[in-house]
């Protein structure tokens, strides 16, 4: 399941500043940060490796981030 974070509505189980991501896995409750630049822009969760948070761009400048997650 993909869920497709809006930059226009930051809500409290995530962050988006730049072009760097942060949230909690939606499995495992893991807080990690997935990074444009240190990433690649995707990175699986470090703890149980069952979600994967993409981000492209940023928040402001119009970019994407994603979080996918086991259904």
């Amino acid at each position: 399941m993909q869920t497709d974070l809006n930059p226009k509505q930051i809500e409290a189980a995530w962050d988006w500043v730049g072009n760097n991501i942060a949230f909690h896995c939606p499995t495992c409750s893991q807080l990690y940060i997935v990074s444009e630049v240190v990433h690649r822009g995707e990175r699986a969760c470090p703890k149980c490796g069952k979600s994967k948070g993409l981000v492209r761009g940023g928040r402001e400048s119009g970019g994407t981030a994603s979080i996918i997650s086991p259904d």
